[in-house]
């Protein structure tokens, strides 16, 4: 009973570190090999103790990433525009993604932003609520989960086409 017990503590632990996780891809727009830094449209990547692999799963070393390659990463912000990676996936590219929690939000402008990256919100971009509902920008609350999908318009800047609350 107790390795019952146990086990699904670890299991609640693991899907917790998962859901808590903070992500982001775009193509890498600059590689520091001695600091173990990459960096997506001004986003720095504290890459020294991340996972890195392929398309096929195949395990990288940061040297095999180049500016160009778009990748997916998997950590945690730490800061204005930081992150430290968990996991590096170089992948075949797609849109933009930023997911964080909002930091603070700029109704008139129609922007939030997350952990120093700005998230545009053209009026033709989907808002997303629970249920996938569509819901106005006024919902949105700092502290807010969110996953933002669009094009990196500039340094720390994503044009969005879609935000949803996670």
């Amino acid at each position: 009973m107790v390795r019952i017990g146990i086990i699904a503590l670890l299991i609640a632990f693991v899907i917790t570190g998962v859901c808590l996780a903070d992500e982001l891809k775009g193509k890498v727009t600059a590689v520091d090999e001695a600091q173990k830094t990459l960096q997506i449209s001004g986003v720095v990547i504290q890459a020294a103790d991340a996972w890195i692999e392929n398309e096929q799963d195949y395990p990288l070393s940061l040297k095999e990433i180049a500016a160009g390659d778009y990748i997916e990463v998997d950590g945690k912000f730490t800061g204005l525009s930081e992150m430290k990676a968990k996991k590096i996936d170089r992948k075949k590219p797609e849109s933009g993604v930023v997911k964080g929690k909002v930091t603070s939000i700029d109704i008139q402008k129609r922007e939030i932003v997350l952990s120093g990256i700005t998230i545009k919100l053209p009026a033709d971009a989907w808002l997303e609520g629970p249920n996938r509902v569509k819901i106005p920008l006024e919902l949105f609350a700092p502290g807010y989960k969110v996953q933002c999908k669009g094009d990196w318009t500039g340094p720390c800047e994503l044009t969005a086409f879609k935000v949803s609350v996670d």
